[in-house]
């Protein structure tokens, strides 16, 4: 395991206040994750690396000098380049050579990288991340395991703390490839109402205060969220916000699963060139990222979970989960039994990367993405909002803009239907949005409609039903200059269509 010491030499009032005494994390766990019992070979191979120069007769690892690989060398962008992301894309930038080695020195040899390993990943890897966590986060007391990314990590999680009739939390349009991944195991979703800005503290309130467990069942324990560029409404969460969600989770013993793929795509952060070049980008960047809930977690009830997916490539399916030590070594042995660690390429990459101060990469590419951003509302305002039939708020963060189709404007919008079931709703818009969603595929271009981020309630206690609210459009704007001006000029000219 890797512990990760807090670096921070004072706390806030309001901090300090979050404090209690230890958590029954046990009480949290599923019924599977309480009977599994730790991979046995597993648990020799870790007992074998403890003394080095062990003689291993016991793994059926096949010898190093075997492999075909004795040397891998990625070919990425320089980040001595004033932006580095446009050299790269132009072709005219400097190149570095990240190299992996099996027989000479190297961040991270082969022999080690391409033998069996623990399922949290190989030490190197999960140190560097560590040290990651600890610069910009300062969690007290928190593990570092790999993943295969934050879908593997996830459906693990929901599996480690989820039994069939218990009900988890979540925001009520949120990523349904995640929620639904959690429905096999019998686990149904409340969700809580959510504003421009994000999660409604109040509501999340509200439904652990009033939830009856006689006539609902277990009252929720954990709570899933994407605080940053919400997917798919793209709001961020506000400090003032995250700290009153942490406050409730204390009270209420609720375990939070922080999924935050796109928490390194911030906009509009002014990121202070002095702390780059006296204390490198690492530094600069945790100055103006916003704080995480891992960060105040002084109750080690934070699961938090990273991606390299949305700062390198999605295919290297490689991410980190860190939480406390308990949650930790069941994940891990979750992991010994089912998919094993992490690939030894990706690893290998990782820890090559993260030795370089690489993340000069990371400020560059928010930098690309705002520019697109930025191009996106431009061109939105121009081609659709003018015509009052569509409007938009500015992401923060992230890939995803969120548009409010003003269905209001429509002559066949009805808000006097009758529900076919109590508490259904009472609006055509699901009808509407599915014609324009049609209409807009028919002219050769696809958003993703809300209904299919949308949770529904199931307590009959949120008021309105949330297909009455299901007026919106996902568009990512990372696409080019070109998707991005001919999608909005199809989408503008479609929307006078079916208004008219």
């Amino acid at each position: 395991m890797v512990f990760l010491p807090s670096t921070t030499s004072a706390i806030s009032a309001t901090d300090a206040g979050l404090k209690r005494s230890r958590v029954d994390y046990s009480r949290h766990l599923s019924a599977e994750a309480r009977a599994r019992l730790p991979n046995p070979i597993k648990s020799i191979w870790k007992a074998a690396q403890v003394k080095a120069g062990t003689i291993n007769m016991g793994n059926g690892d096949p010898h190093h000098t075997l492999y075909p690989i004795c040397e891998m060398n990625f070919v990425v962008p320089s980040i001595d380049e004033d932006d580095p992301v446009q050299s790269w894309r132009s072709g005219t930038g400097e190149q570095s050579i990240v190299a992996s080695y099996k027989d000479d020195p190297c961040a991270l040899s082969l022999r080690t990288a391409f033998a069996y390993g623990a399922g949290a990943g190989l030490k190197e890897v999960r140190d560097a991340l560590a040290e990651l966590n600890d610069r910009i986060h300062s969690p007290p007391n928190h593990t570092v395991s790999l993943s295969l990314g934050n879908a593997d990590a996830l459906t693990k999680c929901f599996r480690l703390l989820g039994d069939p009739g218990d009900s988890f939390l979540c925001e009520e349009f949120t990523f349904s490839a995640m929620t639904n991944a959690a429905l096999p195991l019998g686990i149904e979703w409340v969700p809580i109402r959510m504003d421009k800005n994000g999660l409604v503290p109040s509501d999340l309130e509200r439904i652990l205060s009033n939830w009856n467990e006689a006539t609902q069942g277990k009252r929720p324990h954990v709570l899933y969220t994407i605080p940053c560029s919400q997917n798919p409404t793209g709001s961020t969460l506000s400090l003032e916000r995250r700290q009153h969600i942490y406050q409730i989770a204390h009270d209420w013993d609720i375990i939070i699963l922080e999924d935050d793929p796109y928490f390194f795509l911030q906009y509009d952060l002014g990121v202070n060139q002095s702390t780059i070049q006296q204390f490198g980008y690492t530094r600069a960047m945790a100055e103006v990222l916003p704080r995480s809930f891992l960060s105040m977690d002084y109750d080690g009830r934070v699961m938090r979970l990273d991606s390299f997916s949305k700062i390198v490539a999605p295919g290297m399916r490689l991410g980190w989960v860190t939480s406390n030590s308990f949650f930790a070594e069941k994940l891990d042995m979750l992991t010994d039994s089912s998919s094993q660690h992490p690939h030894g390429m990706g690893q290998a990459f990782v820890a090559e990367l993260l030795g370089s101060d690489g993340w000069g990469w990371i400020s560059s590419l928010c930098n690309e993405y705002q520019r697109r951003r930025d191009l996106f509302m431009d061109v939105f305002r121009q081609k659709v909002a003018v015509s009052g039939f569509a409007t938009a708020e500015v992401p923060q963060s992230g890939m995803f803009v969120w548009i409010k189709i003003n269905l209001e404007h429509h002559a066949r919008f009805s808000t006097s239907q009758t529900p076919t079931v109590p508490g259904g709703p009472t609006t055509n818009t699901v009808d509407l949005m599915d014609e324009l969603f049609r209409k807009l595929l028919n002219n050769g271009l696809v958003m993703m409609p809300a209904s299919t981020f949308a949770i529904v309630d199931r307590t009959g206690t949120m008021g309105n039903h949330i297909n009455d609210r299901v007026n919106f459009f996902r568009a990512t704007f990372v696409g080019t200059d070109e998707t991005i001006r001919d999608g909005l000029t199809i989408f503008g000219r479609t929307l006078e269509e079916f208004f008219f």
